[in-house]
């Protein structure tokens, strides 16, 4: 008998219809731009739906492009395209405008552009151009290798950009830990300004954060070199992945705590040479030492403090204080297994300090630091600080590695997606509801007050008594 005839053509899946006209008050001009790179998202919550087009919006003014003298291989031959963290020129900023600290986010999202120039021009801008790429906490091959697993029908392959850029990842790696890593400590060392976060309570040491980014960043190294056939460097590497793995759960757990956190300890010496190096008219940057380093210890704080000590935690001890990054990066760059589910329920633990009220719970995000120490909110000087106030910087860690923990773990009592829910749209409404100095919502700056919702450090910049500013500074985001 004749064989059954194929079954008809199934009809073409069409994606719903978005429309954007909704929210062109929030676009703007970057309508046009946003509607031909960006994937279309809506949902039931207008909060979340105008947070998200306002992202695209501000990520769109931050495109830029690095000199075209500074010719960087593989890049644009206009410039390579890169990301700013301020619309304006700041003193800290490096070539372009550019500031390493915030690219992590920058790659999430630039991951997502169609248009796969902007992330592979910012990755060589970092990892082969001009870039201050040491001056703040980086993962470069944590987020290149993200970027090709998402891109990428075989990730790491040849022709990929983790593939093209696997050299200067190892480089790059081998280089933080030629300067940070402690060897009395036996772990990484940073400073908590270049951690990115100014004046965190438990100041200055092995941080969760740096730690936990060495983890992640020998992962996609080690997955990498196993895409490229490399099987030698991506063995070595996941040796170097299960040392950081340790340093993370064994030496960064506090039992008293039932949480990770600082533990306390000088620069090394490599990193005081590395400056010392900076700081001559020959280096790379021509004496400007900020490349490499900012500041150590408290910034702008006053003497005969109590907490943070003025003198420092005391050495080789881990700091009596609960963090939001300290509970945001372990999951976030997976360095808490999910197995065996014991161990993986001992850490999550951790979580029960999201909604806790003396922990980091607040009507408009998870505080920095916890509310009930004695170091929250302590006195200084500083224009930005993270010792309170809700950093919408750690709050989308804080929810990348909530859903990390739900998609990954086994159930876990103290969290689950209703505080993955609660979590993100607290995040977007900080976006469409706070209040700005000048400026009527949405508006994104860098802290917010976790009680009465205004946006701290651009209020200091307009109407504070204690920085007498004319005209008020608006750096923009």
């Amino acid at each position: 008998p004749s064989p059954p005839p194929p079954p008809p053509p199934s009809p073409r899946l069409r994606p719903p219809q978005i429309e954007t006209a909704p929210f062109a008050f929030v676009l703007n001009e970057s309508r046009a731009w946003v509607e031909q790179h960006v994937p279309y998202f809506h949902s039931s919550d207008e909060d979340l739906n105008t947070a998200y087009w306002y992202r695209w919006r501000v990520f769109h003014l931050h495109l830029a492009r690095a000199p075209k003298s500074q010719r960087t291989p593989g890049c644009d031959p206009k410039g390579c395209h890169v990301i700013t963290e301020f619309l304006k020129k700041v003193p800290w900023s490096g070539p372009a405008n550019t500031i390493v600290c915030p690219a992590g986010h920058h790659f999430a999202e630039a991951r997502w552009v169609k248009d796969g120039r902007y992330a592979g021009d910012y990755a060589r801008f970092w990892l082969r151009g001009a870039g201050w790429r040491k001056q703040y906490t980086f993962w470069p091959a944590h987020s290149v290798w993200r970027h090709s697993l998402l891109v990428d029908a075989r990730p790491g392959a040849a022709g990929s950009l983790a593939h093209e850029l696997l050299p200067a990842l190892e480089a790059n790696y081998r280089d933080w830990v030629r300067t940070h890593y402690h060897t009395g400590a036996r772990c990484m060392f940073q400073s908590c300004h270049a951690d990115g976060q100014e004046n965190s309570a438990t100041l200055d040491g092995c941080r969760p954060t740096i730690n936990a980014v060495m983890f992640a960043e020998a992962t996609a190294i080690a997955a990498a070199a196993a895409a490229a056939g490399n099987a030698t460097l991506s063995a070595h590497f996941e040796e170097e992945a299960a040392r950081w793995r340790g340093v993370v759960l064994e030496r960064l757990w506090s039992e008293d705590l039932s949480f990770f956190t600082t533990l306390a300890q000088p620069p090394p010496k490599s990193l005081h040479a590395e400056i010392k190096w900076y700081r001559r008219k020959d280096s790379p940057t021509k004496g400007n030492s900020q490349s490499v380093q900012t500041y150590f210890g408290c910034l702008a704080c006053p003497r005969g403090r109590a907490c943070p000590p003025e003198r420092g935690w005391p050495v080789g001890k881990l700091v009596p204080v609960r963090e939001l990054s300290a509970l945001a990066s372990p999951w976030y760059f997976g360095a808490v297994p999910a197995a065996p589910a014991g161990r993986s329920r001992k850490f999550a633990t951790a979580w029960a300090q999201l909604h806790d009220a003396k922990g980091f719970a607040s009507p408009w995000g998870p505080r920095t630091t916890e509310r009930r120490s004695q170091c929250y909110n302590f006195s200084n000087a500083a224009q930005c600080n993270w010792n309170g106030p809700v950093w919408p910087f750690e709050v989308s860690k804080a929810a990348t590695a909530l859903a990390e923990l739900l998609q990954t773990h086994p159930p876990q009592p103290h969290a689950g997606i209703a505080a993955w829910e609660a979590l993100m749209l607290t995040y977007a409404r900080a976006h469409t509801r706070a209040r700005a100095e000048g400026r009527a919502p949405p508006h994104v700056d860098e802290d917010l007050h976790p009680e009465d919702g205004y946006w701290i450090t651009r209020r200091k910049l307009h109407i504070s008594p204690y920085l007498p500013i004319s005209p008020p500074i608006s750096r923009g985001r």
